[in-house]
């Protein structure tokens, strides 16, 4: 009962961190079209640190399934 409460909440939290980094691209690069700027760019300040958020909640997210799992089989 724990683990699904956690994924619920990690995965919550993982909806919330990726429509932010969709916010400023615009709609249509959330759909994979490309947006005015250039393709290739550095991410500073709040996007890389929205883009190592998503990186950490998919692997905890990821773990905790995997362990949700095992305990109940």
């Amino acid at each position: 009962m724990l683990m699904n409460l956690l994924q619920i909440v990690i995965s919550t939290i993982l909806i919330v961190v990726v429509l932010l980094q969709v916010k400023g691209s615009g709609f249509g690069a959330a759909l994979g079209g490309m947006s005015g700027g250039s393709v290739f760019r550095t991410k500073r300040g709040l996007e890389r640190t929205l883009f190592q958020a998503t990186i950490i909640l998919v692997v905890v997210f990821i773990f905790v399934s995997f362990l949700s799992v095992t305990s109940q089989g």
